[in-house]
């Protein structure tokens, strides 16, 4: 009943009883109706709900396809049509129809939800959503509430539909980078003659104007001083150039929304990367860590090749469970959110109650208290737990607040605070990152080829004073003329440069950017003398030219040059 109804209800029946005591039948005849009316509002209702509710039924179409599971992109919009319709029976109730979304997605153009206020017997909206981030998103059900006309009942259900896609990550149309000197990979099949392409082989394929960064040993002398300029031979190419990308999940870059953590940086700029390097023949290997252990995707080529790429990078973007160290009120209170809108009947109050206690005896500490046992009561009864350990669950801040977090990583929403331990006691300090990331270079150019391109997309930023760890990788692979990129992304999605470090105003939000661009490049800088002794190029995710910078050197790569990177 709803504090409508309440107040309705009770003084119609104080004027029922004050009407009979003092013999005045006109008010006992008006309260009685009133009664009447709304007990027989309640039966109408309750019939409504539990025989012509369960009638109705939902489907829901992804793009067209209503599968339980799929592909999708992100940051592509996706049409999504809800399908609703009776068995039997119209139901004449009001309905308010919300279809629930993770917080991975993003209504566009339109509400995912409907409201009905007549009686229907089939019905359809649609809506747009956009995929923020790559990783894994669940589509549960829908969220009804139902009232009846006159607004003296209301209840709410959820109607379970459940949708799993493995979402994609995005990547930039680079355009037509097609090589300057290698058209094809020179990889023959099997009882095929060698081809002739240009390269680093050992027979002469042509001549070329000397480039500012060609090797002096290609330069052709006595051809150069008959024409009088400078001319450089080129070769045949023996392999094709392979790219070996280092993808970084630690925890570190896996915090924030969907779309703003810095791990949906490096997958961008690692997809776009492949999508260019796949496209001219080359292929693309991946070496995924995080506090998981090490992924290997072995280098493919083809546009088979690249979709079992993004397919990896896509399941390895979705967040394991952390474990909190502590129970916070925002992670509380988010998770009964969450509860009352996917699981409203866990948190009846007449099945799920607060035990009666004198203490707390503070009235805000006796709510946070009843919230806690109500949570606890919710979460026990959805995970099948046993009768001590949900005593255990309301008395341990620890273990509710566990399964508290991965109640909300099930449910798609994104790492909350605080997820991660004290500064040295964890993953996300540097040093185990370095020794990962150090581990996986290793085994790379141990197994490498020539003509190789370690692209390293890593959170080195926060690891800067760690990187000794990592500098006896990046000597090996140097030493074995591999080239090497460095890929950081930054959190505010920009290149911390001499002027972003300003102070624009005096607002906290622009003095406080002020500060994170200054630490951040301080740290940048670090890092780029620490790299720059061993020819280790730096750049940032922030912006394009981290793709560019690649491709350039993939492009050296190719024709053999030994020329420095390009720097941001």
């Amino acid at each position: 009943m709803t504090a409508l109804g309440r107040w309705t209800f009770l003084p119609a029946l104080a004027g029922l009883i004050v009407g009979q005591l003092r013999g005045q039948m006109g008010l006992a005849v008006l309260s009685l109706t009133v009664v009447l009316w709304i007990v027989f509002e309640w039966a109408w209702f309750t019939w409504r709900l539990w025989f012509e509710f369960p009638q109705l039924q939902f489907e829901r179409l992804v793009n067209g396809r209503s599968e339980s599971g799929g592909l999708l992109w992100a940051g592509r919009v996706v049409n999504i049509e809800v399908r609703i319709w009776g068995k039997r029976t119209r139901l004449s109730a009001r309905l308010r129809i919300t279809d629930v979304l993770p917080e991975n997605v993003s209504v566009e153009n339109a509400n995912n939800d409907v409201r009905f206020l007549s009686r229907f017997r089939r019905a359809v909206f649609r809506y747009d959503a956009r995929i923020s981030g790559a990783g894994r998103i669940r589509l549960p059900g829908f969220r009804v509430i139902l009232q009846d006309p006159a607004g003296f009942f209301r209840a709410e259900r959820f109607v379970p539909s459940v949708q799993i896609f493995r979402v994609l990550p995005a990547y930039a149309e680079v355009g037509e980078h097609q090589p300057l000197v290698k058209r094809i990979n020179s990889l023959p099949q099997h009882g095929v003659h060698r081809l002739q392409r240009s390269g680093m082989g050992s027979e002469l394929l042509e001549l070329r104007e000397y480039v500012p960064g060609d090797p002096p040993k290609s330069i052709a002398w006595k051809v150069s001083a008959r024409r009088d300029k400078l001319m450089t031979r080129q070769y045949e190419s023996e392999v094709p150039v392979r790219l070996n990308l280092f993808l970084d999940g630690c925890i570190s870059t896996r915090l924030g929304g969907f779309g703003q953590r810095l791990l949906d940086q490096l997958t961008y700029v690692g997809a776009s990367v492949a999508r260019s390097a796949i496209s001219v023949g080359d292929p693309v290997g991946a070496w995924m860590f995080d506090e998981r252990g090490l992924r290997r995707f072995s280098p493919m080529a083809g546009e088979r090749g690249f979709h079992r790429l993004l397919e990896s990078m896509a399941d390895f973007c979705v967040n394991p469970a952390p474990l909190p160290d502590r129970l916070t009120p925002v992670l509380q209170k988010t998770a009964l959110s969450v509860l009352g809108e996917q699981f409203p009947e866990l948190l009846d109050l007449r099945y799920n109650q607060a035990p009666f206690t004198w203490f707390p005896i503070l009235p805000w500490t006796r709510r946070r208290f009843r919230e806690r046992v109500l949570l606890s009561g919710a979460l026990a009864e959805l995970y099948q737990l046993s009768l001590a350990k949900h005593v255990q669950l309301i008395h341990d801040d620890a273990l509710l607040a566990t399964f508290a977090q991965h109640f909300l990583s099930q449910t798609g929403l994104a790492w909350l605070t605080p997820v991660i331990s004290l500064r040295g006691r964890g993953f996300h300090d540097g040093l185990p990152r370095m020794e990962m990331l150090s581990k996986a270079m290793m085994t790379a150019v141990a197994t490498a080829r020539d003509n190789e391109v370690f692209v390293i997309l890593a959170d080195l930023l926060e690891s800067a004073h760690s990187i000794s760890h990592l500098m006896p990788a990046l000597k090996l692979a140097r030493g074995k003329h591999h080239r090497v990129m460095v890929v950081c992304p930054t959190p505010s999605f920009r290149r911390p440069t001499e002027e972003s470090t300003q102070i624009v105003s005096t607002s906290p939000e622009d003095l406080l950017f002020a500060a994170e661009q200054t630490r951040t490049r301080d740290l940048a800088m670090r890092l780029r003398r620490e790299l720059r002794r061993l020819g280790v190029s730096l750049t940032f995710s922030g912006e394009q030219n981290a793709i560019r910078a690649i491709l350039s050197e993939m492009e050296l790569a190719r024709t053999g040059r030994t020329a420095a990177g390009v720097r941001s």
